[in-house]
């Protein structure tokens, strides 16, 4: 659902964004009045959360927030998701049907005819022009294929700690959840790129929005899309800004609990997830998952990243996505 911020911004995404800013005079101790005064209801909200700014300045951001009789929702931003509900209507077809099939059709094509026509240089000429023409057009098709992808959907995967199950979870990231478009992980701690400032989020948030790049980005990786952490202050943020903007989000709750299950149930996300965990701490999963209330089946993976009760799986994630975007609907 949007927030009435990103209602109020004329349902431009990126306008709103921009609100999430530092302002230096709100960087430390208690700021002059008219410094929080002059701001806009929606640069006030985002101001009042802004971990760059000082605690007394947060404060004070939303006391304004009261004063003018404000809702004190909390700010949050959603990148429009490239699906539809209408797009769902074609099931797993619409992941795994002929134009995938295609892909990888035209990826094994490619480099076999390309490597002939090398190999037929020295033979007949027109022999060798042949296929190095069906391999050069193969190639250009599927980098286009590829690039030019309409409907990916966006998937944000919550990362274990847990060191076991690194390697296994990027294998099942490139086997099994690779093929539905984006994928987006979030980690418990500070690894890789990390979002840490204002700048950082804006950055991040406009990079899920940019189809062509992350399409881009997923013929250089057999790992996730875009892989991110953030310092223990904007890590909130940055989760709510995942789970408002995935159409699926998968907990893996190898760690016999997850770090984000608690935020997850608080923002009432849990019929938008899909439970795994390495194989061999499924019991641990399903525990935590009772402990804290909920009874949603956990889909094992196995130490290879092949995923167990692939076909119950695969509905999983399609109800995971209907959920979201009647949500949105």
């Amino acid at each position: 659902m949007k927030s009435s911020d990103q209602a109020d911004s004329g349902g431009d995404w990126r306008v709103q964004l921009q609100d999430m800013r530092t302002i230096s005079a709100l960087r430390a101790g208690s700021p002059h009045p008219d410094e929080v005064e002059r701001l806009s209801d929606r640069a006030l909200r985002a101001a009042s959360l802004n971990p760059d700014h000082s605690e007394e300045a947060r404060a004070a951001a939303a006391e304004a927030l009261r004063a003018r009789r404000l809702s004190a929702e909390p700010w949050r931003v959603q990148v429009p998701s490239f699906l539809g509900a209408r797009d769902l209507e074609r099931s797993d077809a619409l992941f795994f049907g002929w134009p995938r099939k295609l892909r990888g059709g035209l990826a094994l094509v490619a480099p076999l005819a390309l490597a002939a026509g090398v190999v037929f240089a020295f033979g007949p000429w027109a022999v060798s022009a042949a296929l190095f023409g069906v391999g050069f057009a193969a190639l250009v098709l599927w980098v286009g294929w590829l690039a030019l992808r309409l409907k990916p959907a966006r998937v944000c995967v919550v990362r274990p700690a847990l060191r076991a199950a690194r390697a296994p979870l990027r294998s099942a990231v490139a086997g099994e959840l690779r093929p539905y478009g984006h994928v987006v992980s979030l980690a418990s701690g500070v690894e890789g790129l990390v979002v840490k400032s204002a700048a950082d989020y804006r950055a991040r948030a406009l990079e899920l929005g940019n189809r062509l790049a992350l399409n881009l980005a997923n013929m250089g990786t057999r790992r996730e899309t875009l892989a991110l952490s953030a310092s223990d202050a904007w890590r909130p943020l940055v989760l709510n800004l995942l789970l408002d903007s995935s159409d699926a989000i998968v907990v893996d709750l190898s760690d016999g609990g997850s770090w984000a299950l608690a935020a997850i149930q608080a923002e009432g996300a849990v019929r938008r997830c899909v439970f795994v965990a390495l194989w061999g701490r499924l019991e641990e999963a399903q525990a935590a998952l009772r402990d804290a209330g909920l009874s949603p089946r956990v889909f094992p993976y196995a130490p290879d990243g092949e995923m167990q009760r692939r076909p119950l799986f695969r509905a999983a994630m399609l109800e995971a996505m209907r959920a979201t975007h009647a949500a949105d609907a």
